[in-house]
């Protein structure tokens, strides 16, 4: 075909024209990819605006060290069966392994050591306080003040339900060649939440979100655009969509399960009572004991709330879980009227201490740990739970 001089003219400015904007799209793109990357680097990686309460912190050296570093190693890893742990961190105040198992200090891990092996969700796992002040750590260090050196585990992971934590025994003695000597259970917050959030019987939290991800994410393959998706310019603006929304409509009551309080709290204490006869089946097995523990709340029990801890339950009926505190109180009301002898109920723990000894609604702070460790060390102590017993081999 020929074009006459005005034609290819025309075309050649027009080529040139687009060359132009491609160009600029391209660098907006490329600008827009930067921005939004060090936006969302920024958004996970910096201290939270949230550092726990001034009275727990103000006078710890370590305080700053740590909530940079909690930020930073608030990351998870993908893991057959217990579906996330966390990823490994090296840090001053937070050390996680290659197996998302948190440091434990004050312990000694050698073959012939006395074990003991500790499940939970984040409480167990330290969120709020350093490696040396969480609770598997304060226990060894009772002990060790008591004379006695042992190994602890602390397999303790956040948002953890007790059947995730079965799941992880189960997978735990399946690769060690000596089985410990007693393994202690530490539950409340987020077996209680799981009716709440799901209708789903026994699963675990963000049950919906999790089977929102994973079934969009076969169907998102099938489209021409999905790696739009995968963007960092499309990241960041899910990101500002989410903070836009949560603080113009904050969630409702009406968002949870519509189970009744009642209801809810009875099909956590059943399947937490089915959970403990299945640990109870393991134990009898491997030649193990046991222990369970019910952890506290700040949302129940018969603690005088300091002035911060009150602020942390308005938020969480405001903003966070309208309608939870409700859900609590009659879990924990039904769950204090289990009648076992290897059961320790602590919802009280904190009965007649009017000082601030929670980080948030769920996670007690040092001192609060202190305090859980020593009634955990007393109550083994008295029940011959911690008695030396050789560790039997795995066959």
């Amino acid at each position: 075909m020929t074009y006459t001089p005005e034609v290819r003219e025309g075309l050649k400015s027009f080529a040139k024209r687009l060359c132009v904007c491609i160009t600029v799209c391209v660098g907006l793109l490329l600008v827009g990819e930067f921005a939004a990357s060090y936006k969302i680097a920024h958004s996970t990686q910096a201290p939270s605006q949230e550092q726990g309460p001034q009275s727990i912190y103000a006078s710890e050296a370590w305080a700053s060290q740590y909530w940079r570093e909690f930020a930073s190693a608030d990351r998870v890893q993908y893991k057959p069966y217990v579906l996330w742990r966390r990823a490994p961190f090296s840090g001053r105040t937070i050390n996680v392994d290659s197996d998302g198992i948190r440091k434990t200090h004050y312990t000694t891990c050698d073959p012939n050591a006395y074990t003991i092996w500790m499940f939970g969700d984040s409480a167990l796992w330290g969120a709020g306080s350093p490696d040396w002040e969480t609770i598997p750590s304060l226990l060894a260090k009772d002990y060790g003040t008591a004379g006695r050196k042992l190994c602890i585990k602390n397999f303790g992971e956040k948002a953890w339900v007790s059947t995730q934590e079965i799941i992880q025994l189960i997978l735990a003695l399946k690769q060690t060649p000596s089985a410990p000597n007693l393994i202690i259970f530490y539950d409340g917050v987020s077996d209680s939440f799981v009716p709440y959030m799901s209708a789903v019987p026994d699963s675990h939290l963000n049950f919906d979100d999790i089977k929102r991800l994973f079934e969009q994410g076969s169907t998102d393959q099938q489209s021409g655009f999905s790696y739009l998706k995968q963007t960092n310019t499309y990241r960041a603006l899910q990101m500002l969509r989410e903070r836009f929304i949560s603080a113009s409509a904050p969630q409702s009551a009406d968002s949870r399960s519509d189970l009744a309080n009642v209801e809810m709290a009875q099909r956590t204490l059943l399947n937490y009572q089915k959970n403990m006869d299945v640990v109870e089946t393991l134990a009898h097995h491997y030649g193990i004991q046991c222990l369970f523990v019910w952890q506290p709340v700040l949302l129940t029990g018969s603690k005088p709330l300091s002035g911060e801890e009150k602020l942390m339950v308005r938020r969480v009926e405001t903003q966070l879980r309208p309608g939870s505190t409700a859900v609590m109180r009659a879990t924990y009301d039904l769950v204090k009227g289990i009648q076992r002898t290897d059961f320790l109920y602590l919802g009280d723990v904190f009965a007649g201490s009017e000082k601030t000894m929670f980080v948030d609604y769920s996670h007690p702070g040092p001192d609060g740990n202190r305090i859980i460790a020593r009634r955990i060390f007393e109550f083994a102590s008295q029940r011959g739970l911690d008695e030396s017993t050789p560790s039997m081999p795995i066959r």
